[in-house]
Parts: C-alpha cells; sequence; structure tokens
C-alpha cells in the first residue's frame, strides 16, 4: 500500500515528496526535537520507496537543518530554529527575548576605523570618515552559534557605545539610552547566501553553507542613519517571519517586496530572496 504522502502520478520526484511529507510531520509535532526518527529501511516500508530515495530525502533535510545525523546511531530531529520577526525595530537580543529565547554575545573586537565606500554610502558619510566598528558572535544559550554581525556606527553620535560592555549591553539600548537618538524607522534587506571561510569557521560550519545575510540601517526621527549593521545567520538555525496587515487600498503595511539582484550585487554577489522590509 503506497503512503498517502507518496503519489506517483504526479510529475514531482518521489524524493521530493518523501522529504515534504517529513517536514509535515516533524512540524506537526509527530517526533518532538532530539528525538530519533524511524531508520531508512522503515520508512522504504512504510511509504513503499528505495531505502536511495530515502537516503535523499533524508539529505536534503539535513541541509535544510531539520533533522541531524549522527553515525552509527541514526537520525534526530534537530532543535527548532531560532524566529526573527523582520518587522521588528528592536534588538537583535530583545527581539529572542520576547519569545523566551536567550542569547548570548561574544565581541570579537571594537574600535574606531575609517568608513569603507559601502559604510559610509549606508551612513551618509564621506569615505573614510571614522565610524566605530563592532564585531560580535551571538550564540543560542546552550553555545551554539547563530549569527555573526558586524555594526558601524557614525563616532561623532555614537562614542560613548566604546566605553561600555558591548558583550552585555544591547547596541540599541546604548543608542538611546546613552547616546540620546530617538531611533525612528529602521530599513532591512534579506538575502541568500553562501558562508564563506571566515564566516564558516565563525559559526561552526562547512565553507558554502547556507545563511541569510541581513543588512539593516536605523535611522534617527531627523531621518539620519545612526547605524549600519550586516549580520550573517545561519540558515539551519534561523526563520524569520513577518505579519502582514491590510491597508484600505489593499495593500500590505510596511512591506515591500522586490525581486532580482540586490542592491549591491557586487559587494557578495548574492541574490535577495524578495522581501526588502522597511519599518516605521
Amino acid at each position: 500500500m503506497v503512503h498517502p504522502g507518496i503519489d506517483r502520478a504526479k510529475p514531482v520526484p518521489l524524493y521530493h515528496q518523501l522529504k515534504e511529507s517529513l517536514r509535515e510531520r516533524i512540524e506537526a509535532g509527530e517526533w518532538s526535537p532530539g528525538s530519533q526518527i524511524p531508520t531508512e529501511k522503515e520508512l522504504a516500508a512504510e511509504y513503499g520507496v528505495s531505502q536511495i530515495t530515502v537516503r535523499q530525502a533524508l539529505a536534503r533535510l539535513v541541509t535544510e537543518g531539520l533533522v541531524e545525523r549522527c553515525q552509527g546511531r541514526g537520525t534526530f530531529v534537530s532543535q527548532p530554529s531560532l524566529v526573527q520577526d523582520i518587522l521588528d525595530l528592536g534588538g537583535f537580543s530583545a527581539g529572542f527575548a520576547s519569545a523566551g529565547v536567550g542569547i548570548e554575545t561574544r565581541l570579537l573586537g571594537a574600535g574606531i576605523v575609517p568608513a569603507s565606500e559601502g559604510v559610509a554610502k549606508h551612513l551618509k558619510l564621506n569615505q573614510g570618515s571614522p565610524v566605530i566598528e563592532v564585531r560580535r558572535l551571538r550564540l543560542t544559550g546552550n553555545g551554539v552559534p547563530i549569527s555573526l554581525q558586524t555594526s558601524y556606527m557614525p563616532s561623532d553620535l555614537c562614542r560613548p557605545v566604546l566605553e561600555r560592555d558591548l558583550a552585555r549591553e544591547s547596541l540599541f539600548t546604548l543608542l538611546t539610552d546613552v547616546c540620546g537618538l530617538e531611533l525612528a524607522r529602521a530599513e532591512e534587506v534579506l538575502s541568500a547566501v553562501a558562508v564563506d571561510e571566515y564566516e564558516a569557521k565563525i559559526l561552526l560550519v562547512a565553507p558554502g553553507s547556507p545563511a541569510f545575510l541581513v543588512r539593516r540601517t536605523t535611522f534617527d526621527k531627523n531621518g539620519t542613519p545612526v547605524e549600519f549593521v550586516k549580520s550573517v545567520l545561519r540558515g539551519d538555525r534561523c526563520k524569520f517571519t513577518a505579519t502582514l496587515t491590510p491597508r484600505a487600498n489593499g495593500r500590505a503595511s510596511g512591506m515591500r517586496v522586490e525581486t532580482g539582484m540586490s542592491a549591491s550585487p557586487a559587494e557578495r554577489g548574492e541574490q535577495t530572496i524578495g522581501i526588502k522590509t522597511q519599518v516605521s
């Protein structure tokens, strides 16, 4: 008997149908995070497909971060991905804290550097102007790296942050409470990328692993850009969500959808995944 998750009449590869069926069962909670799913042989018998097809489906679920394969032990459901609301103007840690997820921060470096051409463009400064650069690694509460963040701020507006504990204090909070800035809106671009060797080493993944590149520019109430941050997030550990509400004219509030190449393709050579948010 063929499993209802498999339709051989469909012009869709069997491994893909199997992958989607297993995904639905995992997301429905049939197997909880950390639990072992049936063996390749058992799944092949259940779905009426070959073990090669099962192996292909599981390999893709591993790539997507939904399951983990342990040599000699079997296949286990991964811990759930962290979910970030892309329409939230608040800081990185605060966004996860509101969902009850603890985030640790490791400071990799901080200081004043000359603005590159790209950073100067985002902050509306002259190239070479002094900017504060803060490099931080974000980790889950159990020490799994999830994001490599590099923030840039105008030195004349934000110098007091260098005197603070940047491994413990939120930059978002420091900009408002210490620097006295009133943050009003942010523009964010989300792209799909593959990590390079340096990013892979920091994030503990293989070079070329899928990731999200998030570029956010935050503005104060006068429209002055006060922070530009680039975040590389592990694709197997993070998800992004957006809640859309229709306006009277039928358009969604707060989001503009774009397709094609990102605003500055030469910078990384990646393609956007189709979402640009403008938070206000």
